[in-house]
């Protein structure tokens, strides 16, 4: 199972509107240009940025100078709230729980590989949730620099 490209579109949505806006370029950035720089469709975009929007993400305006811009700062937005506004709640894995263990001769041990594995599944996921809520988009902004910086001919986004 895996989550949507949405989730990691939406990531490089909001990144990008974070950087434009720290860099003071723009106050709202137009979904046309976001869909030039990013090769993301206006549709997907529209579609992302509405699920921002709900979350208090994003917020937008209409007109010739409108488009999109965060609706907090980067330092107020983790992973983790992208990942929620894109993808929900669910979980990550789904555990199949219709296991006959009265099959086997030692069904004690089946249970309880059984239960552990399920254990691992769920402490993976909360793994990952937790380091999601802890990094920020200004994080993120700051790690990529930092890996450009130690990397002089890595080709990065020029955004």
């Amino acid at each position: 199972m895996s989550y949507s490209i949405a989730f990691s579109q939406a990531l490089e949505i909001t990144s990008y509107i974070a950087i434009k806006s720290q860099e003071q370029y723009y106050e709202y950035l137009s979904i046309q240009k976001i869909s030039e720089k990013l090769n993301i469709p206006i549709p997907s975009i529209k579609k992302i940025s509405s699920l921002l929007k709900k979350s208090g993400i994003l917020t937008s305006k209409t007109g010739t100078s409108g488009g999109l811009r965060l609706a907090k700062n980067a330092k107020e937005i983790t992973i983790y709230d992208i990942l929620e506004a894109v993808e929900g709640t669910r979980q990550l894995f789904k555990i199949h729980t219709d296991f006959d263990t009265t099959a086997f001769q030692n069904r004690e041990n089946v249970e309880r590989w059984l239960q552990e594995s399920t254990k691992l599944l769920y402490e993976a996921e909360d793994a990952m949730v937790n380091v999601l809520r802890e990094v920020t988009l200004d994080e993120l902004d700051k790690r990529y620099r930092y890996l450009v910086s130690k990397r002089k001919t890595w080709k990065n986004i020029k955004f």
